[in-house]
């Protein structure tokens, strides 16, 4: 194999990563995520995230000797494969862990600055490729401040539930416009509530998160956003 610059950038750059990943204690990790938070409602930090895993889609069996029906999947090798495609498409990302009936590890994807425009989509390919039920997607939105004491504008990170209609018998369904957005929310919430749950939360390093889908609340509607538009365009 020929050492070209290229290639001898991107040895360095997946090193770096890789030590970088080595020394974030979870006491780093708890400062990042509170500050990735508390921005998402502020003109800097993120403009875009995206949560994604590789593990237990429907119909996947780790062990198919007493099944009928299904098919075998290892989450851990998938786990793998879907973390390498994430490091050669050069994304930052911090590892999960959901409970959602069962523990799952997933991978939530962050770019900051300029918006990366076919991230969605990647992200769906990959969801599909990897046979999941759903993916997240979310993205900061400017809209009008709808408290008229404060003159500045409003900024909130949307997230999208985007469902993919796996065909749960192994073979991915990969029609990339076969997919529904399920729900929509304005907010992710950490703090002592969250902390103490046990059930239907996304934990990264020790911070406990929850995104707030089929919520009734008021706040959490991105309908009620006036002028929205993309930031980081």
């Amino acid at each position: 194999m020929k050492l070209t610059k290229q290639l001898l950038k991107e040895m360095i750059l997946k090193e770096m990563k890789m030590l970088n990943e080595g020394v974030m204690t979870p006491q780093n990790i708890e400062k990042h995520v509170a500050k990735m938070i508390s921005d998402f409602e502020r003109n800097r930090g993120a403009v875009q995230v995206a949560v994604i895993s590789a593990e237990n889609p429907p119909g996947g069996k780790p062990d198919m000797s007493n099944e009928t029906e299904g098919f075998y999947w290892d989450n851990g090798l998938m786990q793998w494969n879907l973390k390498e495609e994430l490091d050669n498409l050069g994304y930052d990302y911090f590892k999960v862990l959901g409970e959602y009936d069962g523990l799952e590890n997933s991978f939530m994807i962050v770019i900051k600055g300029q918006r990366d425009p076919g991230l969605k989509d990647k992200m769906i390919y990959l969801g599909k490729k990897y046979n999941q039920d759903a993916i997240v997607y979310g993205e900061k939105i400017s809209s009008m401040q709808q408290n008229p004491n404060k003159p500045h504008a409003q900024f909130n990170m949307v997230f999208e539930m985007i469902l993919l209609h796996p065909t749960k018998t192994g073979k991915p369904n990969m029609d990339l416009v076969d997919y529904s957005i399920q729900d929509m929310r304005t907010k992710m919430y950490k703090g002592p509530d969250v902390q103490k749950r046990d059930k239907y939360f996304s934990q990264i390093g020790r911070t406990k998160t929850v995104i707030p889908f089929y919520s009734d609340e008021p706040a959490d509607d991105p309908d009620l956003m006036i002028n929205p538009f993309p930031v980081g365009e």
